[in-house]
């Protein structure tokens, strides 16, 4: 047998045993790869950092326009929108709460400028409805909600909406607080890592 048969023969070995079913087998066990998990102390570190991420205010009311932050918290949501593990608490998936989900939010912000030299800062609690759109709500969503916020000078009852996208990442969200003096509307560009 010549240099080139010999060549030719030994190459048609290799591909027949390299498609042997034994031989795949073991490659595809040698390919998969362990999933990395992640301790529950990072996990709970990495979200507190998140929660730090603020969101940014517009605010408006009668002849005035300022800015301001919010952020949010989240004790406890129902997700109607996925099987595994509805409930949830603190830590939020964004594919739970975006596919279908109703929340319980807690949210301190400072939205300039209260009347009289009061305090800026106050706080809402309220619950709010979140249902998707496009996607399973990753790439569009919207939820409608209402809360109750106490500030310098009283509480009240404020009524929300907004739109998501980007798995809920990235959103606007617009407050209407009619008996929040001069920041009876305020509209978030909301950043939610959680």
């Amino acid at each position: 047998m010549s240099d080139p048969a010999r060549l030719r023969a030994l190459l048609v070995t290799a591909v027949a045993l390299s498609a042997a079913p034994g031989h795949a087998q073991e490659i595809s066990a040698q390919a998969a790869p362990k999933p990395r998990l992640m301790s529950p102390v990072a996990a709970v570190g990495l979200w507190s950092v998140a929660q730090l991420v603020p969101s940014p205010l517009f605010v408006t009311g009668k002849e005035h326009v300022g800015g301001g932050l919010r952020w949010q918290v989240t004790p406890i949501l129902y997700s109607f929108g996925i099987a595994e593990r509805p409930w949830r608490a603190f830590l939020v998936s964004p594919i739970a709460r975006h596919s279908g989900s109703i929340e319980l939010h807690v949210s301190p912000e400072w939205a300039c400028c209260a009347p009289d030299d009061r305090s800026s800062w106050l706080v809402r609690a309220g619950l709010r409805l979140y249902l998707p759109l496009l996607e399973h709500g990753e790439k569009l969503s919207w939820s409608v909600g209402g809360s109750y916020y106490r500030a310098a000078g009283g509480g009240g009852g404020s009524l929300d909406l907004g739109i998501f996208t980007f798995n809920g990442v990235l959103g606007l969200n617009a407050t209407v607080s009619p008996w929040l003096t001069r920041r009876e509307v305020i509209t978030a560009f909301t950043i939610r890592l959680f």
